[in-house]
Formats: C-alpha cells, sequence, structure tokens
C-alpha cells in the first residue's frame, strides 16, 4: 500500500512539474487543478499518519479510493501537460488497488464466482 501512496505522490510532482511548462489553462480550471492537487497532497499525507496500511483496515481502502478519484481529476485538469507515461502511471495505481481490493478483501458471492459452484455443490 505504501508503494501506491509513494507513486501517487510521485504522479502529483511529475504533473506540477509538466504544468509549468504546459499552455496557462483559464481561471476556473486552474483553480479546480490547483484543489485537487492539494487535496491528493493532503490525502497522502494522511494516509502516511496511520499506522496499519493494508487491504484489511477499511480508512485505508477509503483513503486510497478518495485518493485514486483525486488523480483522476487531476489527470482530467491538466490534459494539456500529461503524457501517455504520466497517464499510463495513473492506469497502474488505478489497476493495483482494484486487484488488491478483489485480491486481499474477503470475497463476498458474486455471480460467476467459482466458489460459488462449490458452495452449491455442498463442498
Amino acid at each position: 500500500m505504501i508503494e501506491l501512496v509513494n507513486r501517487a505522490e510521485k504522479f502529483c510532482s511529475k504533473i506540477e512539474v509538466r504544468l509549468a511548462d504546459a499552455a496557462p489553462l483559464s481561471a476556473d480550471e486552474n483553480i479546480e487543478l490547483r484543489s485537487k492537487l492539494g487535496f491528493c497532497r493532503n490525502q497522502i499525507a494522511h494516509l502516511r499518519t496511520l499506522g496499519d496500511l493494508t487491504m484489511q483496515n477499511p480508512v485505508i481502502r477509503e483513503g486510497i479510493r478518495h485518493l485514486v478519484i483525486g488523480l483522476m481529476w487531476v489527470a482530467f485538469y491538466a490534459r494539456s501537460a500529461i503524457d501517455f507515461k504520466l497517464y499510463r502511471m495513473l492506469l497502474t495505481i488505478e489497476s493495483t488497488f482494484t486487484y488488491l481490493l478483489m485480491e486481499q478483501v474477503p470475497k463476498y458471492r458474486r455471480n460467476g464466482h467459482i466458489s460459488d459452484s462449490r458452495d452449491e455443490a455442498g463442498d
């Protein structure tokens, strides 16, 4: 989990560097972008203060989820400064979080899950 937080911070830093060389944004979009970047930075700092950085901790799951959504908004507002490599970094953060949710959080019955057929068969 700490690796996700570190990659999110690296993403924010790279966006800030790229924005210095990009075309200026409209006043409204600049305010929104700075607001979302600030939110992401605050969320990263908050997650680092928590001791148990595992997916079993619901506070961590919620914090990472909010962080991923904030990063997506940053990418939207910074679209003129983002390139394929930065976008891929964002997708890696999001997909890693989704994978960890699926693998480490207790599984619940869902349509087509392999354990459904065993549960019905009595195994």
